[in-house]
């Protein structure tokens, strides 16, 4: 019967662990979000994000041609890549899983940059325009 009920406590304290934890994970997601709205917000001043739409800023963006990397005004995808590596501090050789996308967002043009180096996933977003850093963060890999 002692038995029983240590096993039973033990039960109760991994599972009131596991809620703590949850909870804890809640609030950083809870944290994370706000941030990021509030880069947003940096970002686009008295202004509405939505990214379904492309906004009217003197661009023509009902074809898709602004989003092909031969555009004169464009960094190269090595040159971007080359900007968030710089900013990371990390060589070419070091990292894996390596992706470079042109995308439109934050009401810009921009290289989409994802890549791994040791138990780390950087993003990065580097206007395509004027080789800016738009947003960059590193977080642990799962």
């Amino acid at each position: 019967m002692q038995k029983e009920n240590k096993s039973l406590k033990n039960i109760i304290i991994l599972l009131v662990v596991v809620i703590v934890l949850l909870i804890g994970f809640g609030i950083i997601l809870i944290i994370e979000l706000h941030d990021e709205k509030e880069n947003i917000e940096k970002l686009l001043p008295n202004q509405s994000y939505n990214s379904s739409t492309y906004p009217n800023n003197n661009h023509h963006y009902d074809d898709e041609e602004h989003l092909t990397p031969d555009n004169q005004n464009y960094i190269t995808k090595e040159e971007a890549l080359n900007i968030a590596l710089n900013h990371a501090k990390l060589s070419s050789k070091d990292i894996y899983d390596v992706g470079v996308e042109l995308d439109y967002k934050y009401n810009q043009t921009v290289y989409e940059i994802d890549f791994k180096y040791q138990q780390y996933e950087y993003e990065y977003y580097i206007n395509a325009e004027n080789s800016s850093i738009i947003k960059s963060f590193r977080e642990i890999d799962y």
